[in-house]
């Protein structure tokens, strides 16, 4: 079997990663001249189920975290994440979790200040809710990693121009540097310009509108352990010197067009860092960027075979981080002997079949 893996960002990689040493002869083309140099490099990834609906969307993202703990390696750090609300069917969504079957810890705000994390400023009352088994991920050398498997042609700085049908689930595939490689299958998982190899296939448009967030990396010395998730602000450890943090809040308020993040954007986002861990104020920022990124239109993942185009599957998803390690598996299985997981069922991009 002859496959083109369109994207080496990390769900492209782990695919790569997963065919290759299943035998397939795997083609992984990327523009990018640097493996997992896009967004993979500066999302805030982590590996979470935290806040995850609808049900089989908080078992897929459960079932990509287990993937990660299976694959180990050093770039998965399992943290934990913490959390908190300050609304007040918050135990609601803790007895949630339990019952689909998530590990969760309660502790009260004492107990949490005590026992998890001393530098972080827990509101007065409530309960602090523990996630054990989750955890931060170094996306680019897990990227790099994948990519380095052996048996697998990794073309970067080479980008699909165009995918010639040839018959009935075989391409060919020309790229930017005047080759033609014809293959039984092709794997879109080129994330934000993922609609552009649809058509190229054949296949439909499925994205929706481009989302952008604002992720700051700040330099500083510090002794947070987990990932912390305030009611406004999602902040996480980065190694031993460098923290990183976003804001749903802050994303909101974003304007529309590309471009360097308006600093009283990046003033208000680290306002609630500083509020939810005070020390923070003493860092110096080292990154801001401004992340711009598409998903299915439904914000699900799209992942697998389109039946209306023999040969053509997809692996696009918002939470890359988190789900690579497992549609790599999964895809490799779906493609080499037709097998579909219960998980994936209900991701088919057959759901986007009409535009």
């Amino acid at each position: 079997m002859r496959v083109a893996v369109i994207g080496a960002g990390v769900i492209g990689a782990s695919v790569t990663y997963h065919l290759a040493k299943r035998g397939v002869e795997v083609h992984c083309f990327d523009r990018a001249t640097t493996a997992g140099s896009g967004t993979t490099s500066v999302g805030f990834a982590t590996a979470t189920a935290y806040r995850r609906f609808p049900q089989a969307y908080f078992a897929l993202n459960q079932a990509g975290i287990a993937e990660h703990v299976k694959l180990g390696g050093q770039w998965w750090h399992q943290s934990g994440t913490i959390g908190w609300s300050d609304d007040e069917s918050f135990g609601g969504y803790l007895d949630l979790l339990a019952e689909w079957g998530c590990d969760v810890e309660r502790r009260s705000v004492h107990a949490a200040h005590r026992e998890l994390e001393r530098s972080v400023d827990f509101p007065r009352s409530g309960v602090v809710a523990r996630l054990p088994r989750e955890g931060w991920i170094d996306a680019v050398a897990f990227t790099q990693w994948m990519l380095s498997v052996d048996g697998a042609s990794v073309r970067l700085g080479t980008a699909v121009e165009k995918l010639d049908k040839v018959d009935s689930g075989t391409f060919g595939v020309l790229s930017s540097d005047g080759t033609r490689t014809e293959v039984d299958a092709v794997v879109n998982a080129a994330g934000s310009g993922a609609d552009d190899v649809a058509v190229m296939a054949g296949a439909r448009r499925f994205l929706g509108a481009p989302r952008r967030s604002l992720i700051i990396h700040v330099d500083i010395d510090h002794d947070l352990k987990h990932i912390v998730r305030a009611p406004d602000i999602s902040i996480r450890p980065d190694g031993p010197g460098r923290i990183v943090m976003r804001s749903d809040q802050v994303d909101r308020k974003l304007p529309d067009r590309s471009g360097a993040p308006e600093p009283t954007l990046v003033d208000d986002l680290l306002a609630r860092a500083h509020r939810v861990i005070p020390t923070l104020s003493a860092g110096t920022i080292h990154l801001a960027h401004v992340v711009d990124a598409r998903c299915p239109r439904d914000d699900l993942p799209s992942a697998g075979a389109l039946t209306a185009v023999p040969g053509y599957y997809e692996a696009v998803a918002s939470a890359g981080v988190t789900l690579a390690p497992l549609f790599g598996r999964l895809l490799a299985e779906q493609m080499t002997n037709g097998t579909v997981d219960a998980l994936l069922k209900p991701f088919s991009p057959d759901r986007f079949s009409v535009q």
